[in-house]
Order: structure tokens, then C-alpha cells, then sequence
């Protein structure tokens, strides 16, 4: 059953012993040497064949590249780089992605980072206004526009405005709060304290009664038409991977995406993800007896887009297995919403799922969701979730939780936010090890566009069998430039700057 399994293919692992060999990013297809020769045939000819002779793809902007060109050349037990550069010229630097080889001009390395002297940011701390807590994950845009960032768990955020929308409003929300206007114009830049009064609609337990899960759920499939968009959109994502061990961070990953979304209403086209610049760090504490690392990170996070995906608990093909309960209503960006309760109604021979569903009352739009793996799900899952381990390790699942929210923007409603979590214990009673590692995946759409693409380059795509932290490299403070991202905990930034990270970026153009 292919539904079931789209949300939880993600957290496939690569558990491997570690080996005494250096795990460094030396160049490995740049400095084989090869040896060949043609005559009066095109650049984009001569690309093809080094590309099938090294095993490897070629990534570039092809407005700075002839590739009508005619080549006459003859190279005898020549290194890559020097082939390259032979054929291109001294002001091309080439890097390596992975079996992927990006060209890019020298002088163009940050073009695709927007210029941060024209933006206005702001940045601070949302905090709830009754219990003075920090708010984590509320949502801080543009008023009616596509543009925008989240808070971090410490209720902390950091917003980049382009000159175009330096006059908008700023909208403040979370589920459960009265949503707040601010006016840009009269707001401090630096230390913004922004309180949110929560909102609880309290119905009469017999309207509460009366509400019936299966009519709202029946109405929200009824109105996905309506509700999501018909048209592709291009859309800019922040990505970020962390994974701890023990409590102790091991890796911190991070990366810009595009992702290339496909209609709601055509849902055998699947969506498209291409890298544009990342950054990592070395490990901020060695990893202890075993190496974890996720394979297709970004790929099945954007899977959490369960409206899209419309998997088993959303599917009315299967809705007899499950049971579906109506709870209180609560207010959601400023919205009555319904709250819809569901689990499996026993043991199943396929995935299953439990959780809660946020509806909006007005237009039956799924807005929310939050939901892990059931008991029985959790069991079928254990032997699917890890692709390798060594020999005499135990690996088990402890926990696997997600969660997807969509933002409104005109009349349509689009993918917002999206994250996993998952916990796994390893044991080796032979090397009396017993270690905890955790995952956490957060997938952010800070802003979207209308586009008649179709398909990214196949080469510049991000697929399931993709290990996320083994394409990017680097670290530089100033690395985002006016992108939005979602702003490290106190915790994190204090491991990322312990960690006498390394410069540089990559990109894709």
C-alpha cells in the first residue's frame, strides 16, 4: 500500500561502524585523470562524453556557457580540473556536490543571495501574554502575501523585508492565540517583545456533541479544489537537520531549497526539490560508536504536505480503519477551527497513524496537523526505518512525530511549515553500548510564486536516496544573507560557534 508508506520513507538511516578513514571533502572526480580526444565536436558534445567516461553530472548556468562551441582537443592522463579549465577557461571554478559537478564563474559564487543592505530586518522575541511564555512556531508574515518566517522553539525569530514590502503590515499568529497587526513603520528593529493573548472558543458540550468528525472530514476532502492551488508554484524553503546523541548535538545542517509544487488537483505529479546553497558543520561532538546518518531528508519532509500526499488517515478509501472523534474548537490565525481526533480502530497490516487535525470552519481547509506512527505502526515500522547497521547492533524505533501547517494567502491556502521528528535506541551488549540519537527535520516556506516551470534539471534535483549532510559543506557567518530562516536556539548557536567551523558556500544554478 504505497499511501502508507509516504510520510515515514524519510527516516531511513545508514547506521554504519565508523572506519579509521578520513571523512573529509577532498576532491574525488576532479582529480582522476583521464585521457581522450575529439575534434570539431560541440562543448555540449564534449560534456556528455567526459560526464559518461567519469560517472558524473555536469551543473551550470547555461547563459555563461557556449556549449555550441566547436572543441578540437587531445588529452593524455589529464586530471579533471585541468580538463575542465583547459575547455573553459581560468575564470570558471568547478566544485563537487556529491556525483554532481557544479561550473559557475568565479565572481558569481553569492549571486543568488539577495542584497542584505536593502532589506529591513527585524528581529525579537514572541512571548504569551497571560502565562509570559515564549510562543514556538508562530508564524510572523507580510499581511496577504506569500513572504514570511516562524519562531523557533525559544519563541525567538529574525524577519529579512525586501524594499516592496518595507510598508506592509506584519501579522503575528499561532494556533490558539488572537492574531496581531504591526505596523513596520513605527516598529524598533532589534529586541521586538511581542505579546499574544490566547483565544479558547468554548462551544456547550451538546454542540460539541453534535459536531460529526465524518461530515467535517467529508467536507474538508469535498473542498480541497477549492482551497489549495490549481497552479504550480515555486516556492523558497529553508531546510535544517539537527541530530543529537545523548542529548549532545553531532551534526547541524542547513540549506535554501527550492521546491517546484505541483497542482493539488493533479496528484500523480509529484513535487520537485533542487539544492541552492548550504552550509554544515563539522561534528560539534564525534560521533560514539556508530555513524547515523538520514537518507532523502528534504524530499520526505516536503512529503509531509499531507494534502498533497493524501495518505491513509486523509484517504477515504480507508477511513473504516480508523476512528475519528470531534474535540473543542480553537481559534487558528484568527479563525474558528475544528479539532478532529483520530486513531486506528485496531491492528492493521499497514501503516498507521494517530494524531489531530486543525479544519477551518468557514472553508473546510485542512490548516494543521500534528501526528505520529500508532503502537501497531510503530511495530511494523522498525524493520523498514533502517537501511544498514552493523553486525551485532540493535536498532529501535522510540518515537516518530510530524507536523504540517499551511498559511493563507488571497483565497488559497499554501504549505507553511513542515517537521519530523524521530528518536531511535542503539544497543551493542558485546561493546556495551546503549545510545539515544534524535532527529529532528524542520522544512519552512518563507516565500512562494506563481511559475510555468515544470520539471527542475534532473541533475539539480533532490531525490529519496540523497544523504542531505553529505551534499553540503561549510560554514560562513554571514552565509544566509537575506534569506529567512528559522533562528538557532540559544543551545544550537552556542554548539555551532563551538565548533571552529570553515567558510564557503555552494549553490546550483
Amino acid at each position: 500500500m504505497h499511501k502508507c508508506r509516504q510520510i515515514i520513507s524519510f527516516l531511513i538511516f545508514c547506521c554504519l561502524a565508523l572506519s579509521g578513514a578520513a571523512q573529509g571533502n577532498e576532491a574525488v572526480f576532479l582529480n582522476r585523470r583521464f585521457s581522450f580526444s575529439e575534434e570539431g565536436e560541440s562543448l555540449d558534445r564534449v560534456l556528455e562524453r567526459i560526464s559518461e567516461l567519469a560517472g558524473i553530472n555536469f551543473s551550470y548556468d547555461p547563459t555563461l556557457v557556449d556549449t555550441e562551441q566547436s572543441i578540437d582537443a587531445n588529452y593524455v592522463n589529464k586530471s579533471l580540473q585541468f580538463i575542465l579549465s583547459d575547455l573553459l577557461g581560468p575564470e570558471f571554478t568547478f566544485q563537487e556536490l556529491g556525483n554532481q559537478i557544479v561550473i559557475r564563474l568565479e565572481e558569481s559564487s553569492f549571486d543568488l543571495v539577495p542584497d542584505s543592505e536593502e532589506y529591513q530586518i527585524f528581529s525579537g522575541l514572541i512571548m504569551d501574554r497571560e502565562f509570559n511564555e515564549p510562543i514556538p512556531y508562530a508564524s510572523v508574515s507580510i499581511l496577504d502575501k506569500a513572504f514570511g518566517t516562524i519562531t523557533n522553539t525559544e519563541g525567538k525569530f529574525e524577519l529579512k523585508i525586501p524594499p516592496k514590502y518595507q510598508h506592509e503590515m506584519i501579522v503575528v499568529s499561532c494556533l490558539g492565540y488572537q492574531r496581531e497587526l504591526l505596523d513596520s513603520t513605527l516598529l524598533p528593529a532589534e529586541n521586538l517583545l511581542i505579546t499574544l493573548n490566547p483565544i479558547n472558543i468554548r462551544l456547550k458540550e451538546i454542540k460539541v456533541r453534535a459536531i460529526k468528525p465524518m461530515w467535517v472530514m467529508e467536507q474538508m476532502v469535498d473542498h480541497i479544489p477549492l482551497n489549495y492551488p490549481k497552479q504550480s508554484r515555486l516556492m523558497t524553503a529553508f531546510y535544517r537537520e539537527v541530530l543529537t546523541q545523548d542529548d549532545a548535538y553531532i551534526n547541524v545542517s542547513e540549506a535554501v531549497l527550492e521546491v517546484l509544487k505541483a497542482p493539488y488537483n493533479i496528484p500523480f505529479r509529484d513535487d520537485r526539490i533542487r539544492f541552492i546553497k548550504g552550509r554544515k558543520s563539522a561534528d560539534v561532538e564525534a560521533f560514539q560508536w556508530v555513524d547515523f546518518k538520514m537518507q532523502g531528508g528534504p524530499y520526505y519532509t516536503n512529503q509531509l504536505d499531507v494534502v498533497k500526499t493524501m495518505d491513509s488517515f486523509l484517504d477515504q478509501t480507508y477511513w473504516t480503519d480508523y476512528k475519528y472523534e470531534a474535540g473543542s474548537m480553537v481559534d487558528y490565525l484568527g479563525r474558528p477551527t475544528y479539532v478532529i481526533y483520530f486513531s486506528p480502530n485496531g491492528k492493521k497490516d499497514f501503516l498507521t497513524y494517530e494524531g489531530k487535525l486543525f479544519i477551518d470552519q468557514e472553508n473546510f481547509a485542512l490548516v494543521h496537523a500534528e501526528f505520529s506512527l500508532s503502537k501497531y505502526g510503530m511495530r511494523m515500522a522498525r524493520e523498514t526505518l533502517i537501511r544498514k547497521k552493523p553486525r551485532g547492533f540493535f536498532v529501535r524505533a522510540l518515537g516518530l512525530h510530524y507536523q504540517v501547517s499551511y498559511r493563507k494567502t488571497g483565497e488559497l491556502w499554501y504549505l507553511n511549515s513542515a517537521q519530523s521528528s524521530a528518536s531511535f535506541r542503539v544497543r551493542n551488549r558485546e561493546d556495551n553500548v546503549n545510545s539515544v540519537f534524535h532527529s529532528v527535520s524542520d522544512l519552512l516556506i518563507t516565500k512562494h510564486e506563481p511559475t510555468r516551470l515544470r520539471r527542475f534539471p534532473k541533475e539539480e534535483q533532490l531525490n529519496s536516496s540523497d544523504i542531505f549532510t553529505e551534499i553540503i559543506s561549510d560554514y560562513d557567518p554571514e552565509f544566509w544573507g537575506s534569506y529567512n530562516i528559522i533562528q538557532p536556539t540559544d543551545d544550537l548557536r552556542k554548539a555551532i560557534r563551538a565548533l571552529g567551523v570553515e567558510s564557503g558556500n555552494n549553490q546550483t544554478q
